[in-house]
């Protein structure tokens, strides 16, 4: 019994032992780094060799990359199973001309082994580019934009930002068109529909194709609403606490109810009529929806109002309030003819959200008059006059900047936005 009793403990001191002989002989893999193959603007391919799995079975095995040296498991990552055969693996997702440093990996009981370093440039290809937050939400209009962070190795040609109601946008639906080169630019996202929900992604266009940012999505706000006497409805924003029609006005009736004359017809005398009238811009009635009328100086001037109710015709005053508000230079306000740069924020699509058209207007160099610069330039009444003129003010007059908004008077008929204070 006392043999038993002393054979036991010795064995049990033997198989510690044996085990603690064979976790000795464990370590780390050995792994080595396949060499970069099939490199493209966007993709390569590498792999791994287990040269030796450290006595453990390799539990995980894989390649790892960064654009920072010695990349590890907390970069991207792609894996290939287990076991000690060799892999071969596709890094995909990769900005175009761009360095890259690559590793393979290799996990077993003791823990993750890296092979040795291999870097590659990736080949010219689709830009990089990302999307901006969405920024000044108002009614009709939103901001957006982006920046290009590679371009791929060849000119960017377009930029700009896409849009949906359904996710994944591209430029074949609707999109803006913000120049070219590289850098951040910035969008203007219109028209937008009250309270829908949009998609968008910014992209950059070179000579490989179109890449698109991450899409972000947002809310278009509220649109605010005012009708007229004859039931037309019009959108409209407040600019620095005054409320801007944001379409331009399309009644046939002053506020009374009273019908104001129709210009339109065949061989009305604009010259010698002593009544309001209005006439359709470009002479088609087709374009009352979209471009609204024009209205002659003795509508606009008529005590009766062609604005609805608790509305008016903004002022020379009111106007350079608001152009003041939207960045026009204090020693230029008072000027006639091209003044500022602001142009783009009024005109449609703009951050403003007034979204001025190009209706044009009628010249009366003679009693009949003829349609002027329809899709081309826009004239807007001040209810301001000068003796037998009005003030107003135009966007895209020719001989100047396209960014200027002009300012002068005129007794031609043209188009009007409303305002309430």
């Amino acid at each position: 019994m006392r043999s038993l009793r002393l054979i036991a403990p010795i064995c049990l001191l033997f198989l510690l032992n044996a085990a603690c002989k064979k976790d000795n002989k464990q370590s780390l893999a050995t792994i080595s780094t396949m060499a970069i193959s099939n490199i493209s603007g966007g993709e390569a391919q590498s792999g791994g060799t287990v040269i030796d799995n450290g006595g453990s079975g390799i539990t995980k095995k894989g390649i790892c990359w960064s654009i920072e040296p010695s990349p590890d498991l907390a970069d991207s990552t792609a894996e290939s199973g287990t076991g000690s055969a060799n892999f071969i693996i596709n890094i995909t997702g990769l900005s175009a001309n761009t360095i890259y440093y690559v590793r393979a990996f290799a996990m077993n009981g003791k823990g993750t082994a890296y092979g040795n370093e291999l870097s590659f440039s990736t080949g010219a290809g689709l830009p990089t580019v990302t999307t901006s937050t969405i920024s000044n939400i108002v009614p009709l209009t939103a901001a957006g934009g982006g920046s290009i962070i590679n371009n791929g190795g060849a000119d960017i040609t377009a930029r700009g930002v896409c849009w949906s109601t359904s996710p994944n946008p591209t430029i074949a639906g609707f999109k803006t068109e913000d120049g070219n080169g590289n850098g951040t630019f910035t969008s203007s996202l219109t028209p937008l529909a009250s309270e829908t929900v949009y998609y968008i992604r910014a992209y950059a266009t070179n000579s490989y194709g179109t890449a698109y940012g991450h899409e972000v999505n947002f809310k278009a706000a509220a649109a605010s609403t005012v009708t007229d006497v004859e039931g037309n409805v019009y959108t409209y924003v407040t600019i620095n606490g005054i409320k801007w029609m944001s379409n331009n006005l399309k009644t046939s009736k002053y506020a009374n109810g009273d019908a104001i004359t129709d210009g339109s017809v065949n061989n009305f005398d604009w010259l010698t009529n002593t009544s309001g009238a209005y006439a359709y811009p470009g002479g088609e009635i087709t374009n009352n929806g979209f471009y609204g009328k024009y209205y002659n100086i003795k509508a606009v001037r008529d005590a009766r109002g062609i604005c609805p109710t608790g509305w008016h015709i903004p002022t020379d005053d009111d106007w350079k309030s608001m152009e003041l508000s939207q960045g026009m230079p204090q020693d230029e306000i008072n000027l006639r003819g091209h003044r500022g740069t602001i142009a783009a924020k009024l005109k449609e699509g703009g951050f403003s959200g007034l979204n001025l058209v190009n209706a044009g207007y009628l010249f009366l160099g003679g009693s009949i008059g003829s349609y002027v610069g329809l899709n081309v330039i826009g004239e807007y009444w001040t209810s301001t006059d000068l003796d037998a003129y009005n003030y107003f003010r135009a966007i895209n007059i020719p001989n100047g900047s396209p960014d200027a908004i002009y300012r002068s008077y005129s007794f031609n008929p043209q188009s009007v936005r409303c305002i309430q204070k």
